[in-house]
This record gives structure tokens, C-alpha cells and sequence, in this order.
């Protein structure tokens, strides 16, 4: 551009028209220099942006995808469209180093054809460190560009039009586990940004891949610990087995010891005189000591104290009185419960212990008569034995007087998981008292109940699950979620089954369990079927349960499938009776 010489002042010569317009070229030169500038600078700043976005595209894939393979697939997907390449391809590393197809392929739209040609050269191909771009990559650990395939012989693939490609490996520790290709069917120029940022792409998904094997580790443990824990279970069922094996043995040797015992005092009976009451009795002593060396061979408290038998209390305390009846010294009942609901009482121990009371107080309180009373309580039965003789007290821990098998009587009751006190009375006298843990006996069939069913547990979650459970089971159910809430809601409402949870704050299941089971007095009946709903259903919890009252347990955490067998079992059932 030239300055005009009408615009220049007509003193301004030759030579200044010449200054003037250098100086307007360099104004332009700077001008457009600026502008170049102003551009390249806006066009590094939008192709940081895209940097970033594409760095934290592949974040996101990386963070949110389940399994690395999907993640390498979505982000080759985006890295594809980022460098707009045609296809983009991944290629596992095999045992033996060389990488192949995994069949994890995208294309732009328009370029189908093209994938189609470098699909075809792809299968069945393995690319070994010597062979094609993703063998040279995974053999370098370093990303690698092609502009033109056809001037780079062995880097491009056989049968493959002309065009370029390029790749980064996918790196976990030193160790190449993947290589990500992209294809195009013209020659590309390098961008040397996109392959600066092929490392950290690469970082990214190895993170994938690692995540993936600590996965994998973790199940593998899990499932090694799983089966020790499988094997251990076994070993113990086995040391169970053969201890059972074992208490077998001991039991039936201890039961031939016992026959051979009952034989000596069958021959000894055929010798004794029928007069004779003291030798009658002490053989009657000789065959109970038999059967207590049967159950001590067993090994269990339950099996010393012997099987619990549904008791009246009425008839027990009366023949207890009644055999003492013969005596100078009358033994009279004075009071028992209302009603005949039977008590689970192991008899024979029980009334072992009555007998040695009674017989303490007739014979060594020099009494002119005694009373024999009985009351329940809420998870024992109370014995009373009040003479009106000399007085004799036992203060714990000191041995009792006034009888010598008053010792024998606390071991004994011990045994029953009971205890027994002996007092002087203030009036005169002496009281003894038998407490006796027992469980109120359940019948396991009634002939009128309701079809509604309550369900008793403190936590919400499961009483939502479990009504839920028994909406679909077509049966109609009261929510409470405490034993004194429980106990309320059967003196209102009449109900065919209970669902009861055992490990509640407050009055827990068997605390309520038992009261019902005693006092009663309400819509619902006092041996309404009870089900114990437990996370541990060990014999020490299923006894636990039983002796409260419970007729059966249910398993937490249980699915519709146990519910509905018990709903059947003592709903259902117990309606079709």
C-alpha cells in the first residue's frame, strides 16, 4: 500500500513520502502480527479446553464403569471423536505377549466401509513386538503416530488401503495390558498434543484395569475364605459326629451297667420281705441312683435333670400330700393356682425334692401340721412347705439344720435350675420354698382361633419387610414392635399366631412370651401358637425359646418361602383342625 501524494503537505519531498509510508508497512506488519498472535493464543486456549474435557471425559468413564473393558471401549469411543480419526479398536495382550482383536470396535457413520477393510485385515491377526503399529506400542510402552501407512512399510496391515493411524498402550505397573488404535483412511499429521496427553490417558485406564484386579483378588479371597470356612464347618461336624459317636458309646455302656443293676435289685426284691418297708426302700434308692447314672453318662444338665413332663400343679401338690398322708403329723394342701393349665416340669426331681421338704418338716420340726401350697410366677413355679414346729432357718452360704438332706435337696434343686430357701417364720414354724425354673406346657392344636396374625419386632425395616411379606401371603397382620405392646394387643384383639422377636429393649419376646403364656386373660388364648423370630438358632436358643413358651423359631433373616411354611404350619393348619 502507497501513501497518495495529494495527501501528503506540499513541503513534505521525495524522501519523506518515502519515510511515511515505511512506516505505515511496519504499523500493518505489527498490526497483523498482533492478530496472529491474538489467534494462536485463542486457538491454544480452545484446544486446552478440549484437552481438559477429553482428561476429564475419560475420568468420569473410568470412575463410573463397572469393568476396564468398558471403560476402554467408551473411552476409545471419545478419544476417536476427539481426534477425528474414522475407527478406533483395542487389542488385548495375550500370555505370549502378542496383542489381538477384542472385538471392541468404533466407527464414525460415513466411514462403515472402511471399517469393513480394517476389520477384515484385523481377524485372526496377532501382533507380535515385530509386527504392525500395536506390536511396536506395546513392545515401546510409548504412543506412536503414522501420517501415512503407505510410506511406512510393516507399521500399517496387509490388504489395508493407504491412510493413517496411531496408538497408546494401556500400562498397569510395567506391564502393556491393552493397546488403543485409531484408524483413518487419509493421511493425518501428527498432533503432537494428543500424543503428550497419551501417557495420561493411558494412567487413567490402567486405574480401570487395576481397580478390576483388586476386584478379582478380593472374590478370589472371599471365595478361598469361603471354602476353608466350608472346610472348617466340615471338620467340626465331624469332631461333632464322633463326639456323638463317642457320648453314644458312653451312654449305652452306662445303660447295660444300669440293666445289670436293675437285674440285682429285681433278685434282691424276690428276697426281701414284703414287710419290710425300710428294705423296699432302699431298693427303690438303688434303681433311682440307676437311672441318675444314666443321665450323668448322657452329659447334660437337661438330661441329669431328666425330661420335663406337661404337670397340673392341683394333682401334683395333692399326691404329694397324700403319701405323707399315713404320717401322725397331717400334710394338707392350702392353696394352688386357678385353672389347669399344665407346667413342663421335670417330675421326678421335682418330686424328689416336695418329698425330702415335706418329710423334713413332718419328722425333724416336731410339727403338729403342715401346708403345702403352690403359685406361679412369670417363668417359675414357687413351692411353699410351712410347719408350725420348732422353727429352722438356713442362711446361705452356711449348710442348713434341721434335716440332714436339706443339702442334698439344694443340690438337687440346683439341678433343676432352682433354688431353695429355709427360714424360721416369725409366728413359729418353718417355711421352705422350691422355686423352679418351668415353662407353662403349650398345646400344639386348639379348636377355635383367629386367622389374624401379630407381628412383634423393635426394628422398623423388618416389620416393613415382614408384613410386607405377609400381605402377599394373603394374611391379615398387626404391626407392634415391643413385648408390653405385644401383650396389649392380645388382651384387645384375638389372634391365631404370633411372630415374636426375641432380642428386644424392655420386655423382650420370651420375658412376654412367658407372661402371656401364665396370665392370659384376654380376645387372644393364652397357648395362642408363639414363633421366636432369631438370628441364632443354637440348641441354647431353641431351649431358651421353648421353655418361655415358644412353639417354634423362625430364622432371621428369613424370605417368604419359610414364612409361608410357617403361616401354614400354625395358621393354616391349625384351621383346618
Amino acid at each position: 500500500m502507497s501513501i497518495d501524494p495529494r495527501s501528503v503537505p506540499d513541503d513534505v519531498g521525495p524522501d519523506g513520502i518515502a519515510r511515511l509510508e515505511h512506516r505505515a508497512a511496519q504499523e500493518r506488519a505489527a498490526r497483523l502480527e498482533a492478530e496472529r498472535t491474538a489467534e494462536m493464543q485463542l486457538r491454544r486456549a480452545f484446544e486446552r479446553a478440549r484437552e481438559v474435557e477429553l482428561l476429564a471425559s475419560i475420568a468420569v468413564i473410568v470412575n463410573e464403569t463397572d469393568d476396564a473393558l468398558s471403560a476402554m471401549s467408551a473411552a476409545a469411543k471419545v478419544v476417536r471423536r476427539h481426534c477425528r480419526f474414522a475407527v478406533s479398536h483395542v487389542l488385548l495382550r495375550e500370555p505370549d505377549g502378542a496383542f489381538v482383536t477384542s472385538d471392541i470396535w468404533d466407527a464414525d457413520p460415513v466411514e462403515l466401509d472402511f471399517l469393513d477393510a480394517v476389520m477384515g485385515a484385523t481377524v485372526d491377526r496377532r501382533f507380535t513386538p515385530a509386527v504392525g503399529l500395536p506390536g511396536e506400542v506395546g513392545a515401546s510402552h510409548l504412543a506412536a503416530w503414522v501420517p501415512d501407512t503407505s510410506v511406512a512399510p510393516g507399521r500399517g496391515r496387509e490388504g489395508e488401503a493407504a491412510g493413517s493411524t496411531w496408538a497408546f498402550p494401556i500400562i498397569t505397573g510395567i506391564e502393556v495390558v491393552a493397546v488403543v488404535e485409531f484408524l483413518h483412511p487419509e493421511p493425518m499429521p501428527a498432533d503432537e498434543r494428543l500424543l503428550q496427553l497419551a501417557p495420561s490417558l493411558a494412567a487413567q485406564l490402567g486405574r480401570a484395569v487395576e481397580w478390576e484386579r483388586a476386584q478379582q483378588r478380593q472374590a478370589d479371597d472371599r471365595r478361598r475364605l469361603e471354602e476353608l470356612l466350608a472346610q472348617r464347618t466340615q471338620d467340626v461336624a465331624a469332631l461333632t459326629r464322633h463326639g456323638r459317636s463317642t457320648d453314644d458309646a458312653r451312654t449305652a455302656y452306662a445303660a447295660w451297667v444300669v440293666h445289670e443293676l436293675h437285674d440285682v435289685s429285681v433278685d434282691l426284691r424276690g428276697r426281701v420281705d414284703a414287710e419290710d418297708s425300710q428294705g423296699t426302700a432302699d431298693l427303690d434308692r438303688l434303681d433311682r441312683l440307676a437311672d441318675a447314672l444314666v443321665a450323668i453318662a448322657d452329659g447334660t444338665e437337661r438330661r441329669v435333670a431328666g425330661p420335663r413332663t406337661p404337670t397340673v400343679l392341683r394333682d401334683l401338690v395333692t399326691e404329694v400330700a397324700e403319701r405323707h398322708s399315713s404320717t401322725a403329723v397331717p400334710v394338707t394342701v392350702a392353696s394352688v393356682p386357678p385353672g389347669d393349665h399344665p407346667v413342663e416340669l421335670a417330675l421326678p426331681l421335682v418330686t424328689q425334692v416336695l418329698d425330702e421338704l415335706v418329710d423334713n418338716a413332718v419328722r425333724h420340726a416336731h410339727a403338729e401340721a403342715v401346708q403345702l401350697s403352690v403359685s406361679l410366677e412369670d417363668d417359675a413355679v414357687v413351692f411353699d412347705v410351712v410347719d408350725d414346729g420348732i422353727g429352722c432357718s438356713w442362711e446361705t452360704p452356711s449348710r442348713p439344720t434341721g434335716g440332714s438332706g436339706l443339702a442334698q435337696t439344694a443340690r438337687l434343686a440346683a439341678a433343676l435350675g432352682g433354688t431353695v430357701e429355709v427360714r424360721r417364720r416369725a409366728e413359729g414354724g418353718t417355711a421352705a420354698r422350691l422355686r423352679v425354673h418351668a415353662p407353662v406346657h403349650v398345646p400344639t392344636v386348639r379348636s377355635d382361633h383367629s386367622t389374624r396374625v401379630l407381628l412383634v419386632d423393635d426394628n422398623d425395616v423388618n416389620r416393613r419387610l415382614a408384613a410386607a411379606m405377609l400381605g402377599k401371603l394373603g394374611v391379615t397382620t398387626d404391626v407392634v414392635e415391643s413385648g408390653e405392646a405385644a401383650i396389649e394387643a392380645l388382651r384387645v384383639t384375638a389372634y391365631g399366631l404370633v411372630l415374636m422377636d426375641v432380642q428386644m429393649p424392655g420386655m423382650d419376646g420370651r420375658e412376654a412370651t412367658r407372661w402371656w403364656r401364665i396370665h392370659g386373660g384376654g380376645a387372644t388364648p393364652a397357648d395362642v401358637p408363639i414363633v421366636a423370630l432369631t438370628a441364632h438358632v443354637g440348641q441354647t436358643e431353641r431351649d431358651l425359646c421353648r421353655d418361655a413358651g415358644m412353639v417354634d423359631y423362625l430364622s432371621k433373616p428369613f424370605g417368604i418361602d419359610a414364612l409361608s411354611g410357617m403361616v401354614q404350619r400354625w395358621l393354616d393348619g391349625a384351621s383346618s383342625t
